[in-house]
């Protein structure tokens, strides 16, 4: 069985949590989408792993984890987290497998980023995302396959650079080739072709773990607050290089809502509420440090992502974090009253509110009323429920 785990929101919605726990029922987790700028925190209960390129899968239980030719690969990080692999779990035998096809981040795309930022004011993550994506469609980036021919790498990477004086940007082709090949020695043997990943997969059950969030991508989110990249459901293919079959999606949300960066966000709390909600939340960026903006559950976002991403089954997490607040607010539709079918003039959106009596605990009668009117509001079960930070608090509805 194939499934897809995608957020549905701008983000930050806790599937790494989610993504480890659900890998217990799989051969592999496999990443589609994104980079570096993706942060994924495990909480092992002894220690915490923030996963920027790893994907979440359960290294106590050997999961295995295979990365896609759509992820932008900074093989300086990715070096890293395979060595903190290494040192938390010396007895780990999964699998790893790298697509060769994946593209490679250079220090110059993150240098590019900070300067575009300035200017086009998005909020990224300086990752270097962007940039990295643009020069694959441009076809002057560096792979993952050039970087085992030295001669081929070095021609790819000279024309790449020598755009880059375009921005007032100038690298040593040498220094920068002589630390790709270096990472490179380190990865190697874990680069597989498309075709043998593209046959191990189809031998597999495989998890699907989306990056971002539904609001965030490209081509389905808050245009042009969103990352470089399909992040929704409908990446998964692209993102493989392969057509690939898909059981069940699964959509995670947060009980309230957070974004990280700038753009439209209809229930954003402000002053006291918003503050006291990120303290209760922990709600700091787990790739910038950024404090993230804080707010109500917004409904008619959460349907816009649930039909656009296709999605059959509901995880929801951070529903603690609510334990105490004596009135919880859910954003029912917006003034104007229309059907949400566009993200189009969100920013004018007004928030209607329906107030929910809070709870002390998720084992309330008020909690239970709060799961039974978002899933008669979505039309979805709710089938997981996150009760803590650790990977093992979950509970299966």
């Amino acid at each position: 069985m194939n499934r897809v785990v995608v957020g549905l929101q701008w983000g930050d919605e806790g599937k790494g949590k989610v993504v480890t726990y659900l890998s217990r029922y799989h051969d592999i987790v496999a990443r589609f989408s994104g980079g570096a700028n993706a942060g994924h925190t495990v909480n092992y209960g002894t220690f915490k792993m923030v996963h920027h390129l790893l994907p979440s899968a359960d290294f106590t239980k050997n999961i295995g984890i295979a990365i896609g030719s759509g992820v932008l690969l900074d093989l300086q990080v990715f070096a890293e987290e395979i060595e903190e692999l290494r040192k938390r779990f010396p007895d780990y035998s999964g699998k790893i497998l790298v697509s060769e096809n994946a593209h490679v981040v250079l220090p110059v795309h993150k240098e590019m980023d900070k300067k575009i930022d300035e200017l086009l004011k998005i909020g990224t993550t300086k990752r270097g995302i962007g940039p990295a994506c643009s020069d694959r469609v441009m076809r002057s980036n560096v792979r993952i396959s050039e970087l085992s021919d030295e001669k081929k790498a070095k021609e790819l990477l000279e024309k790449n650079l020598s755009l880059k004086k375009l921005y007032g940007l100038n690298f040593d082709i040498e220094i920068v080739l002589e630390d790709l090949l270096e990472f490179y020695e380190l990865i190697k043997h874990f680069v597989i072709s498309p075709i043998q990943m593209k046959r191990y997969l189809e031998e597999s059950s495989i998890l699907f773990e989306g990056t971002q969030g539904v609001l965030l991508d490209i081509d389905a989110g808050t245009y042009p607050y969103v990352t470089s990249m399909n992040c929704s459901s409908a990446g998964v293919s692209a993102g493989m290089g392969f057509p690939v079959k898909v059981d069940e999606i699964l959509g995670v949300f947060k009980a309230y809502t957070t974004r990280v960066g700038e753009g439209p966000f209809p229930t954003e709390l402000v002053g006291k509420e918003g503050e006291a909600l990120r303290r209760a939340g922990h709600e700091y960026g787990s790739t910038t440090g950024r404090p993230r903006r804080c707010g109500w559950l917004d409904l008619p976002l959460l349907n816009y992502a649930i039909e656009m991403a296709n999605v059959d089954t509901l995880v929801m997490t951070k529903a603690d974090i609510l334990n105490g607040f004596e009135e919880i607010k859910v954003c029912v539709r917006y003034k104007d009253g229309k059907e949400l079918l566009s993200l189009k003039g969100l920013e004018k959106k007004e928030p209607v509110y329906e107030s929910f009596t809070g709870w002390r605990t998720l084992e309330d009668s008020s909690f239970e009323r709060f799961v039974n009117f978002i899933e008669r509001e979505t039309g979805k079960p709710i089938r997981y429920i996150s009760t803590g930070e650790k990977v093992e608090d979950i509970v299966e509805v």
